[in-house]
């Protein structure tokens, strides 16, 4: 059957993924929407399954499948499956594709402590967008310049969450910023909104948030993004004139791979892991101009 992505990705699945799952050996496949889509009049991230029964149980998934339209006839023979558990504790199948990938999955999910450090009320903050960033998540310890018909505003898909120490703010955003939080994102997700629970869940290690390295790390990067950045202007029916302040991520990534090394030693990474994460992704998220506005 055809899903939306919502089927191994959002909590509210997590029954529908046992109904599917109980009676046999699964296998989900996961496909991206852009560059390529698999049907034309679909602008989503959709999920396959099919089920085999047996009185054995087993699940299998790919990773999220991206891909160019003229590469189109490879793309179901290169699909590769990798086994997730099949009893687990989060609402989430894991889009895996490799056997190496299984084994960092595992070190992840040792980690005991998440980034739950939000409080309601706080003057520390750290903005993002819910919505938009295709390849890219940004977030900033002030919030993006928008301005309707020369008004100064706030653009509906920008929200922010507080920190309990003022000290978090910047090795936070170094942490959100990183390619390991990118592919976190990418396997846990369905790629279409960032709701709180997906930063909330983060992994991390406590002593992570409070590395000099990170925190310096985190202004450079704020820093390079602000030089970066530039005033994308639409012309809308309803709303007239927008400005909104666009970021150019992938000219910061050489930032972001000094990012993920700190994180790596965080992690107990290898050598080997910390080149797959420093690399994931990267064909597409380095080689297409995108606006991180998003559609």
């Amino acid at each position: 059957m055809i899903m939306p992505m919502a089927l191994v990705s959002t909590q509210r699945m997590a029954i529908i993924q046992k109904l599917i799952e109980e009676h046999g050996v699964v296998w989900y496949s996961n496909y991206s929407w852009r560059p390529g889509r698999l049907f034309s009049a679909v602008n989503r991230a959709i999920s396959f399954f099919v089920v085999a029964p047996s009185l054995e149980k087993q699940t299998f998934s790919t990773k999220y499948k991206k891909w160019l339209s003229e590469t189109r006839d490879y793309l179901l023979p290169s699909i590769e499956y990798a086994e997730v558990p099949a009893d687990r504790s989060h609402y989430w199948v894991p889009k895996l594709g490799t056997k190496s990938e299984e084994k960092l999955l595992k070190k992840f999910l040792s980690i005991e402590t998440r980034l739950g450090l939000f409080i309601s009320k706080s003057p520390y903050l750290v903005y993002y967008r819910t919505t938009g960033g295709l390849y890219w998540k940004v977030f900033t310890d002030f919030p993006p310049a928008f301005i309707v018909k020369g008004l100064h505003g706030h653009s509906t898909r920008e929200t922010s969450f507080g920190l309990i120490e003022k000290q978090l703010v910047l090795p936070t955003i170094a942490v959100l910023s990183s390619d390991v939080f990118w592919w976190w994102y990418t396997i846990t997700t369905n790629l279409r909104d960032l709701n709180p629970s997906d930063i909330i869940n983060f992994l991390i290690p406590q002593k992570a948030l409070y590395d000099p390295q990170l925190s310096h790390l985190g202004e450079v990067y704020l820093d390079d993004v602000k030089k970066n950045s530039s005033m994308l202007v639409r012309e809308q029916k309803q709303t007239g004139r927008t400005e909104t302040q666009s970021f150019k991520i992938q000219k910061s990534k050489s930032i972001i791979n000094d990012i993920d090394n700190i994180l790596a030693k965080h992690y107990g990474f290898t050598d080997e892991e910390l080149d797959f994460i420093i690399n994931y992704d990267i064909k597409y998220r380095m080689g297409i101009d995108t606006d991180e506005e998003g559609e």
